[in-house]
């Protein structure tokens, strides 16, 4: 039994030194490799590139890179300080759109009254100043658009009398 498993143990050995071999000459061929890639990275599309680049890591990743000189990086977005609060403890920042508790504080009594006392500010800032909140776009397109018509309209009746006069 013990010739056995010395028999099986040495056939496993042959084995594992046949499959190291086969690495080593594998590992040899690599370099090779990345070096034709790297020469060729120039005429890759990005997805071959990106497809290449898990498959041979940092190596040929970086003369990609290289490569595509108009690359996009994501757009790094840092965090901006809150510039409102509510009396309730909220705080918004005064980007975006209006957080729902804010439109809900500005439409209440408590809103009102303090917008009649603060005149010029939508929500009481975090410093105790009053700052004018943003409006939303489309109420400001909304109230260009509004005046535009009125100014219209008021140049139409400022030309009739004129040629009211001259047809007369």
């Amino acid at each position: 039994m013990a010739l056995t498993s010395i028999q099986s143990i040495n056939a496993e050995i042959k084995q594992l030194e046949a499959q190291k071999k086969l690495v080593e000459k594998r590992d040899s061929e690599v370099p090779k490799a990345i070096e034709i890639l790297q020469r060729y990275a120039k005429v890759l599309t990005p997805a071959q590139r990106r497809k290449l680049t898990k498959i041979a890591g940092d190596e040929l990743g970086a003369q990609g890179r290289q490569a595509s000189a108009g690359a996009k990086r994501p757009r790094k977005i840092g965090t901006v300080a809150p510039k409102f609060r509510l009396p309730t403890g909220e705080t918004w920042t005064g980007r975006g759109r209006t957080p729902i508790a804010f439109a809900a504080w500005e439409k209440g009594a408590e809103g009102k009254a303090w917008r009649k006392a603060n005149e010029g500010g939508r929500f009481p800032a975090i410093n105790g100043t009053s700052v004018k909140a943003p409006t939303s776009a489309a109420s400001t397109k909304a109230s260009r658009g509004a005046a535009k018509k009125i100014g219209k309209k008021a140049a139409k009746k400022a030309a009739r009398p004129a040629k009211k006069a001259a047809g007369q």
